[in-house]
């Protein structure tokens, strides 16, 4: 395993912070998964101004993965899917794998799109 890291890269900083936001939120800050569904969503607004379409691939990852955050909201079930969220962004954060973008690109609508982490 290459490990990625890229801190001139925006993008890596919403995945390093949002990673920093769900050990929070699982080490028993409650507040963490508020702050995770807040960066995430800005993550999300960000990829919406810089690709100027919800379709786009990078756009797409961001806004499935906030959409996965809401779970925060919802107390039962929060612990479990964060912890997939945990797992999933330390790879896109420090391996540059992310499994969100493996798993669209197998939907109808991206078969013929350029796929792209950024």
């Amino acid at each position: 395993m290459e490990y990625k890291v890229d801190t001139s890269n925006v993008s890596w900083w919403f995945w390093a912070l949002t990673l920093v936001g769900i050990i929070a939120a699982l080490g028993g800050w409650p507040n963490g998964y508020v702050a995770v569904m807040a960066i995430s969503a800005l993550h999300a607004a960000f990829y919406l101004l810089k690709e100027k379409s919800a379709s786009a691939f990078p756009t797409q990852i961001r806004l499935v993965y906030f959409a996965a955050t809401l779970f925060g909201l919802w107390p039962e079930v929060r612990f479990f899917v964060y912890l997939v969220l945990l797992v999933g962004t330390f790879m896109v954060t420090f391996v540059g794998r992310c499994s969100v973008a493996a798993m669209l690109k197998h939907m109808p609508w991206n078969q013929h799109r350029e796929l792209r982490l950024n």
